[in-house]
This record gives C-alpha cells, sequence and structure tokens, in this order.
C-alpha cells in the first residue's frame, strides 16, 4: 500500500516537472499579446497609467508582438525603474503572453518651492521628485530661502547639513502624527535658516528653529494647541517661540 503511494506521488511529481518544462520551452516560441499595469499610490497619484505606458514604449520600444526569447524582463525592469515617480518596479511574464508591470509610486509627504520660484516633491524616503502634472489633495508646503535645486536621484538622507534635510525631517515627523497633519500646513525658511510652521487655523507664527528635540517642541506646542488655546482662543498671539525648551514665549497681537 505505501509502495503503490509512493509510485502515485513520484508519478504526480515528474508530470508536473514535464508540464512546466514544456510550458518553458514552448513559451519561448510564443508572443507578447498584452502588457498588464498594477502600479500602487500611497499618495496623491502623480502619473497615470497610460503616461507609464508611454514612456515604457519610449523607453523599451515595442513589447507587444515580440517573442518571449527575445526580450530580457531584468533589462526592461531596469529601464522601467528610471521613471522618476516610481519607487520600486517588478516585470513578470506569465504562460498566456502578458508582460506584467507592478509598480509603487513614491510617497511623497512635502511640495518646496525654492528661492528660484521651482518646485519639486520630497518622498517619505527623502527621494525628490519632479513636479507632476496632476494636481491633488492638500500637501504640506516647504518656501522660503531655500537654495537647492532639484536633481534626479538626490538621496537628501546623506546630506544631513542641508536644508532639505531639515524640512524632510520636520515633514515625516508631521506626515507620521495625524494630528499634526491636519495642524501644520506650512514650513518656511527665514533669512537665517531658521525653520518657522504656518498653521491652518490660526493667524500665528511657530517659530521652531533647528530640527533639535522636535519631539520636545512638538509636544509643547500640542500642550498650547489642546491646553492653551481653549482659554485664549486661536488668535490671541502672534508668534509661539519654541527654540527654548519648556519656556515658551509667545508674543501678543
Amino acid at each position: 500500500m505505501k509502495i503503490k503511494k509512493i509510485i502515485i506521488l513520484i508519478v504526480v511529481v515528474l508530470t508536473v516537472i514535464s508540464t512546466l518544462i514544456a510550458n518553458a520551452i514552448l513559451s519561448k516560441d510564443r508572443k507578447f499579446n498584452k502588457i498588464i499595469y498594477h502600479i500602487e499610490y500611497p499618495s496623491e497619484m502623480l502619473f497615470a497609467e497610460k503616461e507609464l505606458d508611454a514612456f515604457v514604449k519610449d523607453t523599451c520600444g515595442k513589447l507587444v508582438g515580440k517573442f518571449v526569447k527575445d526580450l530580457d524582463l531584468n533589462e526592461i525592469e531596469k529601464k522601467i525603474a528610471c521613471y522618476p515617480f516610481l519607487k520600486s518596479v517588478e516585470v513578470i511574464a506569465n504562460t498566456r503572453g502578458h508582460i506584467i508591470i507592478k509598480a509603487v509610486q513614491h510617497k511623497i509627504i512635502v511640495r518646496v518651492f525654492n528661492a528660484y520660484n521651482e518646485s519639486f516633491y520630497i518622498s517619505e524616503t527623502g527621494t525628490m521628485i519632479p513636479m507632476s502634472k496632476l494636481t491633488g489633495d492638500r500637501i504640506l508646503i516647504a518656501n522660503g530661502s531655500i537654495y537647492e535645486h532639484y536633481r534626479p536621484n538626490f538621496e537628501i538622507e546623506t546630506h544631513k547639513n542641508s536644508t532639505l534635510y531639515s524640512i524632510w525631517k520636520v515633514s515625516q515627523y508631521i506626515e507620521k502624527d495625524a494630528f499634526w497633519k491636519a495642524q501644520i500646513a506650512q514650513i518656511y525658511i527665514n533669512l537665517h535658516q531658521q525653520i518657522e510652521l504656518g498653521p491652518t487655523i490660526g493667524n500665528h507664527t511657530i517659530e521652531f528653529g533647528n530640527i533639535n528635540a522636535m519631539d520636545e517642541k512638538f509636544k509643547n506646542l500640542k500642550y498650547i494647541y489642546t491646553k492653551g488655546f481653549k482659554i485664549t482662543g486661536w488668535d490671541k498671539f502672534a508668534t509661539i517661540n519654541l527654540k527654548f525648551g519648556n519656556q515658551i514665549p509667545c508674543k501678543k497681537r
């Protein structure tokens, strides 16, 4: 009885292996007949599927109608990965002649307006992203005395002394906290390269300083927002200064 089961199992395994080998051999002589896109948008949409399709055609040439054996999917994947809005891409093919392109868009967390009237995004991972033709939901704005230009594939994380690094770290903090994402609309870099925050509600300026002790600064600011403003109202103060630790001088109007 045991021997019979073993024989049946061997036959099934050999059949599966033979089928896979046959499909692999036959598939090389097949032509690709369709491209299928699976795109993940973790933030507002920066491009449409048709725009990515146009990029694929421009950089990879005509793929539909090509023989499977004539295409290097790894090379195609590398070319598509150059699309500036993509964080990652995977290219696979199935036995039905479909090329499947799985892509994940960068998650943008702030839009930068530099001192030269140029604009670009910064992603959650600290990558500079070019402007998109599409406009979407409200996004955090950074402007003021920002002198860095957009640079493709520039990784902000490795440039800790730059203004963009400070903007990125504050934007990250705000993005991860639903309360601050609703309360802060603007990061302004003043002439002294100090950070000022602009709120969505109220007509006051938050003097944030540098990115040192961010947890403490936001904790103190939250106390003012949730406790102090209940007593004073939102418009009593013109500025809130977070640069001196637990001492928080506020300038009245």
